[in-house]
């Protein structure tokens, strides 16, 4: 039988919590809250390139009638090997600006609740990425780091000047 106690602490747990996606670069686990992301694809063969981009821009994808950029964000942090196989995988995040732009990653693992009071600065030194595009990290159960990207920083219209 459940206490008013459980139930209360149950809530204040809710309340400071979000459901993140968790995927892999690298070496490394990092997560986008969910309500940015549109959809998980595969790799997509038919990427139309754009000409005198940088090396992480691969190029622009149809997604339903809609044209979204594909950036590579393997490529712009350098966090290892890059490969194209049956586990690289696209996350079409939707911008606060309302944009649709599809972020290349080595694997996508699940969606997961995370409670965001629990948040850790992330110092440069801890990651491949800076910090400027991280909004922190939390331990998991299992004791594995898992950082928390701030995916507009990361697709800021400034970011893909550069």
């Amino acid at each position: 039988m459940e206490t008013i106690n459980d139930t209360h602490e149950e809530m204040i747990n809710y309340a400071n919590s979000s459901e993140f996606m968790t995927f892999e670069l690298g070496k490394m686990k990092y997560a986008i809250e969910l309500p940015k992301i549109r959809e998980i694809l595969t790799y997509p063969k038919n990427i139309t390139i754009l000409p005198n981009t940088t090396k992480w821009v691969k190029g622009l994808i149809n997604l339903r009638g809609e044209v979204v950029p594909i950036l590579d964000i393997r490529i712009k942090f350098k966090t290892g090997e890059v490969v194209y196989n049956e586990s690289t995988a696209v996350i079409a995040v939707i911008t606060d600006d309302k944009r649709m732009i599809g972020i290349v990653v080595d694997k996508v693992d699940d969606v997961q609740r995370i409670d965001t009071s629990t948040l850790a600065p992330v110092s440069d030194m801890g990651s491949a990425i800076p910090s400027k595009y991280l909004k922190g990290f939390v331990r998991l159960a299992n004791n594995q780091m898992l950082v928390i990207m701030d995916i507009e920083s990361v697709v800021s219209k400034d970011e893909l000047k550069n």
